[in-house]
């Protein structure tokens, strides 16, 4: 995959990750969890953003638009159906968000140029930052590890 499909697919896996958390914050009858999932498509947008401009600087260069590769966004996208726990709402977005950092290492890997690689890493480190904060909402849930009362972590990438 070229830079400019992973920035495609950037876009789109951001988009879905967006209507994921809103949709989830609709459902969820917890003010805590709702207000959570509410700064996760927050982030998400602020992603999209930051992605959008790269793919239009990138295409600005290339001038030609890349075919989204369906089968990897149907991979990378959340998936959920029907009405939904709030464990399993969470369980939902912390692997989505696993899948999402590990597709955008792997793409900074592979990236051509430093500021495209930059940006993947850094939203890399924040979408782990997420799969934390999930988890931390998950262990309070579940009343095990880390409470969301006491924050042992920090939503500041470095």
């Amino acid at each position: 995959m070229n830079e400019l499909e992973a920035l495609a697919l950037a876009l789109e896996v951001e988009k879905a990750e967006l209507r994921f958390y809103i949709e989830l914050a609709k459902k969820t009858k917890d003010e805590r969890a709702k207000r959570m999932f509410l700064f996760l498509a927050g982030e998400e947008a602020e992603h999209w953003d930051i992605f959008e401009e790269k793919f239009a600087e990138k295409l600005v260069d290339k001038c030609e638009l890349p075919a989204v590769n369906t089968e990897m966004l149907e991979e990378l996208s959340p998936k959920y159906s029907g009405e939904l726990s709030e464990v399993d709402a969470v369980k939902i977005g912390m692997e989505q968000e696993k899948r999402t950092w590990e597709f955008y290492e792997k793409a900074a890997k592979e990236a051509e140029h430093e500021s495209i690689r930059r940006t993947f890493e850094e939203l890399a480190k924040v979408e782990k930052a997420h799969y934390e904060l999930l988890k931390a909402q998950y262990d309070s849930i579940m009343k095990t590890g880390i409470w969301m009362d006491y924050q042992d972590f920090s939503l500041e990438v470095e």
